[in-house]
């Protein structure tokens, strides 16, 4: 592979990679501080246009009837429905019903829970997480999702405490998570013993004599903490799995808790327990009572309903055939709720079927609209929370899936740079040897050159000093015939050839030696 080529397309690579890189620091460092300082900025509580925000923020489910959560004042002077397409409100007794939509851009409602001690604050759960209105349902400025702790923003069911707004639970499809700070934070309280078979939670109760006891019904069992353990199972031996449980407060405490064998009753704060004696009532999935007369008991089966006015001596079942025969469908019941007192009450029937209400106890029913002409929010209710638009984009929520793919793209990017600097680094490396291995050979080429020329100026210099000593040879016996003739000038010639053949012979003897010393070498 052409290592030139390689290193070329790598700095392309790197371009577009540190580009991506940027476009994700330059978001996560803005909205990161905008985050960490939003009070200071004075963004809390402040709603941005949606017009130029995604659909998928104000999106409603038509077509859908089925109702999923109630709730509402002691008093039921207001009340809430939560649906599948929407939260409503009526403030005349279910007569009437508004469609509350500021603020709530997920408009699938499966869960509500009010303050009893600040009827204003309403919690409602959704599979994005929870909402909170501080100015009954007018607006929802507060969503806690991921960010706020909420790790499974899917809500089924929330509890708030009698006396302290800001404690809330919230069951979730990972557990049951609780907060004591009106929602602003979430930690995991929950999850089960065994975490290879988690628990399926159904509800979460206050005890009405310790409003520091709080019982978890699951799947798996009744499970109890107070101030003084943990969670511990409860009841165990005593009391067949219960789906509903209410305690009422009296001295011991009274408890009556829904099952599939019926209904069961305590009078000693669950030491014991016996089954109503009403064979009627199988299977109870719900419980309510009436706020100022803890004997008058309503439950609900999947299609059934039973009331008692003298704490379970006897049972009259309310007919739903009328109704029944309305919708001319089969009901099934999600969740009831009954409020208010006798001559002036509101019983709410959640059913898959839409909402059903009676303002006589059972005797009559009416199916109330609560369907939505369209499917997304008019563009004057189109507004969201400045602080969860940048909790949508910090967390890359607010990008969909073309967030996700760039995320995936600069990951394979960065690999491709770690690995293509690996093999970049090979190369040249490899590069690097191969040209010290060149270099070395034309430096033992050059010295040997060096040595063949030394050789031959070595030779001609010996021919030359052979020469010179024949001709010494022929001049030494001229002086034997000088020194016998005594002529001067030949004497001066012998001396000067001598002179010059000594000089040859020094010359000879050093490049001798530097012949020596670069054979050495």
């Amino acid at each position: 592979m052409n290592v030139r080529s390689l290193f070329k397309n790598s700095r392309f690579l790197h371009r577009w990679v540190g580009v991506v890189c940027a476009f994700f620091l330059v978001i996560l460092s803005v909205t990161g501080v905008l985050l960490m300082h939003y009070d200071e900025l004075g963004l809390n509580h402040k709603e941005v246009d949606g017009a130029f925000l995604p659909d998928k923020y104000f999106q409603i489910e038509s077509g859908k009837r089925q109702v999923q959560a109630l709730a509402g004042t002691p008093e039921g002077t207001k009340l809430f429905v939560g649906a599948r397409h929407g939260l409503f409100r009526s403030v005349d007794r279910g007569k009437t019903w508004t469609h509350l939509k500021e603020g709530l851009f997920s408009q699938d409602i499966r869960a509500l829970a009010l303050s009893p001690q600040m009827p204003d604050i309403v919690y409602a759960g959704s599979p994005q997480g929870i909402f909170k209105s501080e100015d009954g349902g007018e607006h929802w400025s507060d969503w806690f999702d991921v960010a706020s702790g909420l790790a499974h923003p899917v809500v089924s069911h929330l509890a708030v405490h009698q006396k302290d707004p800001d404690i809330v639970y919230a069951v979730t499809n990972g557990g049951l998570y609780s907060s004591d700070d009106g929602g602003e934070s979430w930690k995991l309280s929950f999850a089960g013993k065994n975490s290879d078979s988690p628990p399926t939670i159904h509800q979460v109760v206050f005890s009405s004599v310790d409003l520091d006891t709080v019982y978890l019904l699951t799947n798996q069992g009744v499970y109890r903490k107070n101030e003084e353990s943990d969670w511990e199972n409860v009841w165990e031996d005593r009391l067949p799995i219960p789906h509903s449980l209410i305690s009422l407060s009296a001295e011991p405490e009274f408890f009556y808790a829904g099952t599939q064998e019926g209904l069961y009753k305590s009078f000693n704060g669950g030491r014991s327990w016996v089954r109503d004696r009403n064979n009627d009532i199988e299977s109870v999935h719900l419980i309510q009572s009436s706020e100022k007369n803890i004997s008058h008991l309503i439950v609900a089966s999947i299609d059934q309903i039973f009331q008692t006015k003298n704490g379970g001596d006897e049972w009259k079942e309310i007919s739903l055939s009328d109704v029944k025969d309305e919708l001319n469908a089969p009901i099934k019941i999600g969740d009831l709720l009954y409020l208010g007192e006798v001559n002036h009450s509101v019983l709410l029937l959640a059913s898959d079927q839409g909402l059903i209400v009676s303002s006589d106890e059972g005797k009559t029913w009416r199916v109330p609209e609560l369907e939505t002409n369209s499917e997304k929010l008019a563009s004057e209710d189109r507004k969201m929370d400045l602080v969860k638009l940048i909790t949508e984009i910090h967390t890359g929520r607010f990008f969909g899936s073309y967030f996700v793919l760039l995320v995936d793209l600069a990951t394979l990017g960065l690999l491709g740079l770690v690995f293509s600097g690996f093999w970049i680094l090979y190369q040249r490396n490899r590069g690097r040897k191969k040209k010290l291995l060149l270099s070395n050979q034309e430096e033992v080429e050059e010295t040997m050159i060096e040595l063949q020329e030394t050789a031959e100026d070595l030779s001609l210099e010996s021919t030359e000093v052979h020469d010179m000593i024949e001709h010494i040879g022929q001049h030494l016996e001229k002086c034997r015939t000088v020194y016998l003739s005594k002529e001067r000038k030949e004497i001066d010639e012998i001396g000067r050839h001598i002179t010059t053949l000594d000089k040859k012979m020094h010359r000879l003897m050093e490049r001798i030696e530097e012949f020596e010393n670069i054979s050495k070498n």
